[in-house]
């Protein structure tokens, strides 16, 4: 039976990871009729295509009679489009799919078959499709979050790769990543992750710097700052950089990606929060949040409209370190600090 189902996926990687339960609900809605094929930017492609839930991943670019051509080829006869864009509902109208799901934003209701009206009520971010799925009559499970395994094979390459760095996944590793693609607001800053990252390889844990190729220049400049520290993630495959977070004992990160990897993966996390709302976002129980209140937040802006980005830069390396090794603490058994500060592992 062909395909005729193909859900165009959105462009980040965090809320492709958010949107799991979302693409498993389209899933079991059309499971009888095909399946589904999901159509997401190219270094996204892998990972969706491990979740074990398309039938097919068109893995596409930026260009957008690019594709068109690739939703053209698939002869859909359905198209459900998460993203709220009026280029997302276009491409879906110009490939020549006759039936196209959407929310009726960014004036593009007339290119939608069936457009619904979107909640405008912002709760957390795994409920941002329920109207859209209820309409369909494919009801998400109301308490599922999002999960993801690595294929055995990607995961033994991840490791291969982080001996290769010299680190030593026989001891509980931190993983720091520093960026975030959305804009400079959501940094805590090179310096800061710098210290951090010396003062956890002072206190006996192994540190590797996560990264994708556009923040490369940014591991590198924190990397050569402390003496050089493993740098994982620059191949641009979020499959592989979400493998090497497999091996983590704690990621520490800013509100990215890799947080909502972490997540996914039950891999214990410390996320840094200022201008964007963890209430938003952050499954509770599933990370630590360290974040400083500010009469401004959430703005969800790029950069900080007051320039002071107070509500990052009040939060000390002091309260991350702290957040960090007391979650391993908790999660992996009892830490004796000696008297010049570095610590020993054992369990109760």
């Amino acid at each position: 039976m062909p395909c005729e189902t193909v859900v165009v996926g959105l462009n980040w990687v965090g809320d492709n990871v958010l949107a799991l339960p979302t693409y498993r609900a389209l899933y079991h809605r059309f499971r009888s009729e095909g399946g589904i094929t999901v159509a997401a930017p190219r270094h996204i492609a892998s990972l969706l295509a491990s979740a074990g839930i398309f039938r097919n991943v068109i893995s596409w670019n930026g260009d957008t009679r690019e594709r068109i051509r690739l939703l053209k080829a698939g002869r859909f006869r359905r198209a459900v489009i998460l993203p709220n864009s009026f280029r997302a509902a276009m491409v879906a109208f110009a490939a020549g799919i006759g039936e196209r799901w959407g929310y009726a934003t960014d004036a593009r209701g007339m290119l939608l078959t069936h457009g619904v009206r979107r909640d405008p009520s912002r709760g957390h971010q795994l409920d941002d499709y329920t109207t859209l799925l209820a309409a369909m009559n494919a009801p998400r499970v109301v308490d599922e979050i999002p999960t993801m395994t690595i294929p055995p094979h990607v995961r033994e390459r991840a490791g291969r790769l982080l001996r290769d760095a010299g680190v030593r996944l026989d001891e509980p590793l931190f993983g720091l990543h520093a960026g975030g693609l959305y804009g400079r607001a959501k940094h805590w800053g090179d310096d800061r992750y710098g210290e951090l990252a010396e003062r956890l390889r002072g206190a006996g844990f192994p540190v590797v710097l996560l990264t994708s190729p556009g923040e490369r220049h940014q591991a590198d400049t924190i990397s050569a700052a402390i003496g050089g520290i493993p740098i994982i993630g620059d191949d641009g495959d979020v499959l592989h950089l979400a493998a090497a977070i497999s091996h983590c004992s704690v990621v520490v990160t800013n509100d990215s990606g890799p947080l909502h990897l972490a997540t996914a993966l039950a891999v214990p996390s410390v996320s840094i929060f200022g201008p964007t709302d963890p209430d938003r976002t952050v499954i509770p129980g599933a990370s630590r949040v360290v974040r400083k209140p500010f009469a401004c937040q959430p703005c969800y802006k790029r950069e900080c409209p007051l320039m002071h980005h107070g509500c990052m830069n009040e939060i000390t390396v002091d309260d991350v370190f702290a957040a960090a090794v007391g979650l391993f603490n908790e999660i992996d058994g009892k830490i004796e600090t000696d008297g010049a500060g570095a610590v020993a592992f054992g369990s109760e």
